[in-house]
């Protein structure tokens, strides 16, 4: 997984170029303080495969203004049982806020739902939606034509 460089100047943040070599922790105390929920779903993603290491790439633009060409600056390798530990991940609590979802999903009559955290407010959303959103057109013509199918075959009798 690779952390991606916001420019600095505007981030507030550490210039990574000058400090990834001799403050690499300071650097990855940044990223937990601005994308703890990113390192959190990896880290969660790899105790979940078994995996029994994790590797971060810190990279940045080769130019700011350059959107396609990029530097690996650096990488960083990490267990995950350790690494939950030291960002205070707790399984336990995962599998009980899933849990409590399940339940909440269950209570809900049947239908299509969307499940939103809202990114400003430690709130989880949920939205029931029409059943035919996300459909995407091959998924509509294919149901076309099975429903064309149907009638020439009817035809046919």
């Amino acid at each position: 997984k690779t952390l991606n460089e916001w420019d600095p100047r505007f981030s507030g943040g550490v210039d990574w170029r000058s400090r990834l070599d001799n403050q690499r922790g300071a650097v990855l105390a940044t990223e937990l303080k601005n994308n703890s929920c990113k390192l959190a779903k990896w880290t969660v993603c790899s105790l979940l495969a078994g995996s029994d290491q994790m590797k971060f790439g810190y990279v940045s633009r080769n130019h700011q203004k350059d959107t396609a060409n990029h530097v690996i600056l650096g990488t960083q390798q990490f267990k995950p049982i350790e690494f939950a530990n030291q960002i205070n991940l707790n399984m336990d609590n995962g599998w009980g806020i899933l849990r409590c979802i399940i339940d909440i999903c269950f209570k809900l009559k049947e239908g299509k739902y969307l499940i939103l955290k809202d990114p400003n407010k430690p709130v989880v959303r949920i939205y029931d939606i029409p059943d035919n959103t996300f459909e995407t057109d091959e998924e509509e013509e294919s149901s076309e034509e099975d429903s064309d199918d149907e009638s020439e075959d009817e035809d046919d009798k």
